[in-house]
């Protein structure tokens, strides 16, 4: 089968078919390791694992925190540089 006639078929899937189709192919691009887009399940999975590991370093005290207002004021400071 050539891409046109696949290209047909998968065209004339009803819209949330093709949009599941699609994110499956994304999906299928990315590794994780890319630095690409990544997007819906892959998206709440990566940000799942990052929460949980930014939650246990704050509960086995592996990861320190830091007070806003110190934050802010190591910016105005110039000791940490400003974000957009």
């Amino acid at each position: 089968m050539t891409a046109s006639p696949l290209a047909q078929k998968v065209l004339a899937l009803p819209y949330d078919e093709r949009e599941r189709l699609l994110a499956e192919l994304l999906d299928s691009l990315h590794d994780g390791n890319t630095g690409e887009v990544v997007q819906g399940d892959v998206w709440d999975r990566s940000w799942a694992a990052e929460l949980d590991a930014r939650l246990n370093g704050l509960e086995d005290g592996s990861v320190a925190t830091v007070p806003a207002d110190q934050v802010l004021a190591e910016m105005r400071a110039g000791v940490l540089p400003a974000r957009r």
